[in-house]
């Protein structure tokens, strides 16, 4: 099977957006929220209603995946990062996440081509646009561009382009494809006109998030936070590692918490930025972004760095994420707070969930946004019950007393200690070729990559949509893998050919127990109604 990720057209993706709010009141087999709180937040210039949507990651790839993170109830999107490199150059071996209690991944940046991920994220930004417009939704929505790894590859003339045209898209392709072509197709909306179409601001954002490598030097981060603050002009957060707890505390958390089968060592610690050397970092850049008018803070937190031990991923090394790393973080928070007197903003990322969303905001910590949540059960859904749990408001500062008590509490709070891992089914004989046993699949894949035909009681699987992260395979309680063994859409002879799934290209022929015909009579009626439903 190919893992090439083949983007959605412009026209196909508000299409299928306005057909299905209209017919189901879902976006990409998402539920729209009801409604979204508004906490009447402002960053980086602009309003933002509910600090709350997917981190920087899987989630925020594709187009589909922030259209159906928008219709969720997310709000801010921090978009996944923006290097020099990408694709085969990244070397990530695949399945590459890993999700039980806790969740492993072996993948960082985006895999699309650094053009092809500026124009996911533009489609998206106009597409939520006229979708807000068109159905009345909060419109208070905020993109974040991430960029890394360090300060010659955001210089390069690809990773410059890309941030120029997050500040102003109107140059490119993708936005006057996407402006145009609703421009003369107006007649597919009820509540958006030409002027409407035409006030769209091309400005995706002007916030980004810094995110280096673990051991990036620190003189080199403050280089390259001065860079984007005062040469490229954005509003900029630096995205800090847990390694700032120090070893020892880490060590002591993780063991406590029941996770001291995580293997590890000090080569992290010794190489990562210093806490002493952080705080003087921290404070010089502020007074930099105060004296440019630019607004700076820090991003909690980078994953875990750890050594693989049990098998659950290739190689000798991943990042752990999900909720052992919320107790690291959260002292991340807590240790800068303190030197900070609260006065430095934080956006949070490790391990937020329901059970401690509340409590985050509520001690000044916005936006929060979330990876491994949306990769369990639930999937995207998770965002709504997030947004329901947002506290009323978030205040100016950072409640150091409040967020000191919240460390302190962590250890005797039985839902953070581990939890035994649901047994990985054995892979049975024989199974429904579009099971339909449960929607896991169709809920915890990131890219929208399995298709649900309730009506059928089916779900194929869409290979143009997915990068075969190993998620579904990860969530299925019959143990099957789903983006190899589910019957499969592909969308170009290079993806069927490159692929051992049974599946079909379009009505052009079939791959049916190995064997390739173009006779679709031959199939089992159940798979031929699938094909129509799915082709129209």
């Amino acid at each position: 099977m190919s893992d090439k990720m083949r983007a959605i057209p412009f026209a196909e993706l508000l299409t299928t957006s306005l057909h299905d709010f209209r017919e189901k009141k879902e976006l990409y087999h998402v539920p729209v929220a009801d409604s979204v709180p508004d906490l009447g937040m402002t960053m980086a210039g602009r309003p933002l209603s509910c600090p709350v949507g997917p981190a920087a990651g899987p989630h925020t790839q594709l187009a589909q995946n922030l259209i159906a993170g928008f219709g969720a109830g997310a709000r801010v999107f921090e978009l996944k990062t923006v290097q020099i490199l990408y694709g085969e150059q990244l070397g990530i071996q695949k399945p590459c996440i890993w999700t039980g209690d806790e969740a492993y991944n072996i993948e960082w940046s985006t895999e699309l081509t650094i053009e092809g991920a500026r124009d996911e994220y533009i489609r998206a930004y106009i597409i939520l646009h006229l979708l807000a417009r068109e159905f009345g939704l909060d419109d208070k929505f905020q993109f974040h561009a991430s960029v890394g790894y360090n300060l010659e590859g955001i210089q390069s003339p690809t990773v410059d382009g890309f941030l120029n045209a997050m500040r102003d898209a109107s140059g490119t392709d993708a936005w006057k494809e996407g402006i145009d072509w609703t421009l003369s197709h107006l007649n597919l909306f009820e509540h958006v006109d030409a002027d409407f179409v035409r006030s769209i601001d091309p400005c995706v954002t002007q916030f980004v998030t810094l995110s280096t490598m673990h051991g990036c030097p620190a003189d080199e981060i403050e280089r390259i936070a001065s860079y984007l603050l005062t040469e490229k002009g954005f509003h900029t957060y630096i995205k800090c590692n847990p390694t700032l707890v120090g070893y020892e505390r880490v060590k002591t958390l993780l063991e406590d918490l029941g996770y001291g089968y995580i293997s590890f060592d000090t080569t992290h610690f010794d190489h990562d930025l210093k806490l002493d050397d952080a705080i003087a970092m921290l404070d010089r850049l502020r007074e930099k972004a105060a004296a440019c008018g630019r607004e700076f803070g820090v991003k909690l937190t980078n994953t875990f760095p750890v050594q693989i031990r049990r098998g659950e991923l290739a190689g000798d090394a991943m990042y752990m994420s999900g909720k052992p790393l919320f107790p690291l973080a959260i002292n991340v928070a807590r240790i800068l707070s303190e030197a900070f007197d609260g006065e430095l903003p934080i956006s949070f990322s490790g391990g937020i969930d329901l059970h401690n969303i509340t409590d985050v905001v509520a001690c000044g910590i916005a936006p929060v946004t979330v990876a491994t949540l949306l990769l369990k059960a639930g999937g995207y859904k998770n965002l709504t019950r997030l947004a329901k749990a947002m506290p009323e408001s978030v205040p100016s500062k950072v409640d150091v007393a409040k967020l000191t008590a919240l460390c302190d509490a962590l250890v005797a709070d039985d839902y953070y200690h581990k939890k035994a891992d649901r047994p990985r089914p054995a892979r049975p004989e024989s199974f429904p070729e579009a099971c339909y046993k449960c929607r896991n699949c169709v809920d915890v894949c990131p890219n929208r990559a399995n298709y649900p035909i309730p009506e059928l009681k089916m779900a194929i699987h869409i290979d143009a949509y997915c990068n075969e992260c190993g998620n579904c395979a990860c969530l299925c309680p019959i143990g099957i893998i789903p983006y190899k063994d589910k019957f499969t859409l592909f969308s170009c002879e290079e993806d069927f050919n490159d692929s051992t799934n049974d599946g079909f290209l379009g009505r052009e022929k079939y791959r049916w127990h190995g064997q390739v015909g173009t006779d679709f009579a031959l199939l089992p009626e159940e798979l031929r109604r699938a094909i129509d439903v799915v082709l129209g």
